[in-house]
């Protein structure tokens, strides 16, 4: 009796592997086909953290329900994408670590 479910237990694992279907979101396909976005995790401070909580609580007491820390930080990088749009590899650097030596030295 055991060689018969052996049996059977086989044969209905052949046929699961010749129908089961691999999902294969649209999505997942062809990535640069369209545009999207993605979740991407960054790491901040809490001082900058909190900056961003308070931008997003003033865009919504001012009347924008929809406000959210991605709102700012996506106009964030909008705003730094055409601050440096012009700019070319070294004089990127020079700005960020200009910025920076401001910053350690209490600048900024």
């Amino acid at each position: 009796m055991s060689g018969k479910k052996s049996g059977k237990k086989q044969s209905l694992l052949a046929k699961a592997r010749q129908t089961v279907r691999s999902p294969e979101p649209s999505r997942l396909r062809d990535a640069r086909a369209k545009p999207g976005y993605r979740v991407v995790a960054v790491s901040l401070y809490t001082p900058e953290a909190d900056w961003i909580d308070q931008v997003t609580r003033a865009l919504q007491l001012a009347g924008n329900a929809k406000a959210n820390r991605s709102l700012v930080v996506r106009e964030a990088i909008l705003r730094l994408q055409e601050e440096l749009a012009a700019k070319g590899p070294g004089e990127l650097l020079q700005d960020f670590a200009a910025r920076q030596a401001r910053r350690a030295q209490g600048g900024l």
